[in-house]
């Protein structure tokens, strides 16, 4: 019983810690919402789609993709979620393709009755339940979105929510495609 409860507090206290952490990013998001820019290579691991394909960035060489690492447990990810897909209904999928890949350990249903209630209906899911990305990127936290050029390398990230179909990330876009 002792070990029961024991087991029961651990967990509560990791989900208070996420959703402080989720939170902190949150607010952070609220002051400054700009993509951190630079460059180098992209991330190696490996993803996978909703057939359990598995994946990786050059499967999308010759795009420019938006990489936005989520999960349902995080509410600054369920709020932005359907800006990204009104985004990505701006652009042609053979130029810029979001990519949002979820994180959830749990079963695959969980994300795609996400997408299902929120009605995302312009991207395509994809998976990392193993999280190698946001370790090999050095996510800090969700949501966390990391531009990918047409060569494969990362151009810039933002760390935390953003209102994706805003002219700043549209004219970043367009910019980069030119």
């Amino acid at each position: 019983m002792l070990l029961k409860n024991f087991r029961s507090g651990l967990i509560l206290m990791v989900y208070a810690i996420i959703l402080l952490f989720c939170n902190s990013l949150y607010n952070s998001y609220l002051s400054a919402n700009e993509l951190i820019i630079y460059e180098k290579q992209g991330f190696s691991s490996k993803f996978q789609d909703i057939n359990s394909t598995e994946l990786d960035l050059k499967n999308f060489e010759g795009k420019l993709i938006l990489v936005n690492l989520w999960a349902t447990w995080c509410e600054p990810c369920k709020e932005e979620m359907p800006s990204l897909d009104r985004l990505q209904k701006k652009f042609d999928k053979d130029l810029f393709q979001i990519l949002p890949i979820s994180l959830d350990r749990g079963p695959k249903k969980n994300s795609i009755n996400f997408f299902k209630e929120y009605n995302i209906e312009e991207l395509d899911i994809y998976f990392d339940d193993k999280n190698n990305i946001p370790r090999e990127a050095r996510a800090a936290g969700l949501p966390h979105s990391i531009f990918i050029n047409q060569n494969g390398n990362e151009i810039a990230k933002l760390i935390g929510p953003a209102e994706w179909d805003s002219d700043y990330f549209v004219n970043f876009i367009r910019g980069t495609l030119n």
